[in-house]
């Protein structure tokens, strides 16, 4: 039973015609009010002028929850099944398993020592503070994934056939950034969401994904040039 078709038939039509007129004010809002507001204002502070987005989200969410215009079934949260949590578990260590499994068959296959990868070893890995690992590898994945694909895309795709596309679309759009891990994160949030019917998947794939990225930052610099070249 898919997430999209079940919201719908739980929601009246006056319900559906007042949470269309909502959305684009939020989204007006979140890219014509608070997108430039950040960029003049708080490019001083470092944590407000990168996170401004997942606090933006995080209110949002918290007062349609209160005001009683969301709940947690329309945001595919309500009571997961045990299916669709170890579904999420899988596909939530496989961005881990990949990376480790690429770096290994660069070593194996003796590409590590190609001049492509030379110096690669030697790069600094970033200083990553505990809150920066919780921000980004948890809290924001989190909370993107619930707004993004949680509300966002149940209000603005209605049909099936274009969810998976269009959540790339939105994923790169609302994140200010068209490439193509964005763009695939969306897409396969929305794919996960419409074979389970439950965010829970989408959200622990996005965990995973934000995991491999430190995990390629600290551990595993070839992955990043290889990346790149591919790319």
């Amino acid at each position: 039973m898919l997430l999209f078709r079940r919201i719908n038939n739980q929601l009246p039509p006056s319900s559906e015609n007042h949470r269309f007129r909502l959305l684009p004010l939020i989204l007006l809002g979140y890219f014509f009010v608070c997108f430039p507001l950040a960029q003049i204002y708080l490019k001083d502070n470092f944590f407000l002028h990168n996170h401004w987005p997942l606090l933006f989200f995080s209110f949002t969410l918290t007062v349609l929850f209160f005001s009683g215009r969301l709940c947690f079934s329309q945001l595919g949260l309500s009571s997961p099944n045990s299916w669709s949590i170890r579904l999420g578990l899988l596909v939530g260590i496989s961005p881990v398993v990949a990376v480790i499994a690429l770096d290994l068959l660069l070593l194996k296959t003796g590409f590590a020592e190609n001049d492509l990868f030379s110096g690669a070893e030697l790069r600094e890995p970033p200083s990553l503070s505990i809150i920066n690992l919780l921000m980004n590898g948890i809290i924001n994945p989190v909370v993107s994934q619930i707004f993004i694909t949680g509300y966002v895309l149940n209000i603005l795709t209605k049909r099936n056939d274009l969810a998976i596309p269009g959540n790339g679309i939105l994923y790169a759009t609302i994140s200010f950034n068209w490439g193509i891990g964005y763009l695939g994160l969306g897409m396969i949030s929305a794919a996960l969401l419409r074979f389970s019917g439950s965010l829970m998947p989408t959200i622990f794939f996005a965990i995973g994904c934000s995991s491999a990225k430190f995990l390629i930052l600290t551990s595993y610099p070839r992955i990043t040039t290889l990346l790149v070249f591919l790319v």
